[in-house]
């Protein structure tokens, strides 16, 4: 830290390599399919086997989610920013438990609690997403199209996909078909934080260069003769 009355170095911008944003944004496609998925036939279906009034499975199922993830989306990508992985690793176990939970629950409230899990890992989620696109210097802008278009194309997927699942077999299978997609993304996640931290530490430091400093009044140079 330079002492008061001399200029403060610029600390450069990060920049993230482009693969690193592949693990959080699958993630982030899991969650907003997830999102839109109880609208249609899963809904319908839920409603039917828990014996839940259509108001009860949206209190029950659909607000619980949104809530949860509307709260985490901007802790996430300020986390995200400084430690993607840190971040992006727990959430992504959040949103494999959280579906788990959903597809198992016995009734209402387990349901609720599995659905309070899955929206907290999937704010996360879509949070270190957000911030890493904003990282990969000059891929940014397209990174940040590409992802827009991959979260809307899993947003209008999400009833769609889980409706099929729902009249051909049962509602659960549904809510485990995020699944394997999210361990995926999970073990992605971790081997591009793996891959970045070998690559910072094997990265040659820079030649210590002299400091050049403004003398304030009064000052004398070490080892100069005071006048």
């Amino acid at each position: 830290m330079n002492p008061p009355g001399y200029p403060q170095p610029d600390r450069p911008p990060v920049v993230r390599p482009l693969w690193s944003l592949a693990g959080p944004a699958l993630g982030a496609m899991v969650a907003a399919g997830l999102l839109t998925a109880p609208i249609g036939p899963l809904g319908s279906a839920i409603t039917r086997d828990l014996g839940l009034s259509t108001t009860a499975m949206t209190v029950t199922v659909v607000v619980p989610y949104v809530v949860a993830t509307a709260a985490l989306v901007v802790p996430g990508y300020l986390l995200g920013r400084r430690w993607p992985t840190a971040t992006g690793v727990p959430a992504l176990v959040l949103l494999l438990l959280g579906s788990v939970l959903s597809a198992f629950a016995p009734g209402a409230g387990l349901m609720g609690v599995g659905r309070v899990v899955d929206g907290l890992g999937a704010g996360i989620v879509v949070g270190v997403a957000l911030a890493l696109s904003s990282q990969l210097g000059r891929w940014c802008s397209r990174a940040r199209l590409v992802l827009g278009l991959a979260l809307g194309v899993a947003l209008l997927l999400g009833p769609v996909v889980s409706g099929v699942i729902a009249q051909a077999a049962s509602w659960r299978p549904a809510f485990l078909l995020g699944v394997p997609v999210a361990a995926v993304a999970l073990i992605g996640t971790i081997a591009s934080g793996i891959a970045m931290l070998v690559g910072r530490a094997s990265r040659p430091s820079p030649p210590a260069s002299p400091a050049m400093t403004t003398l304030l009044p009064g000052e004398t140079q070490l080892g100069g003769p005071a006048r």
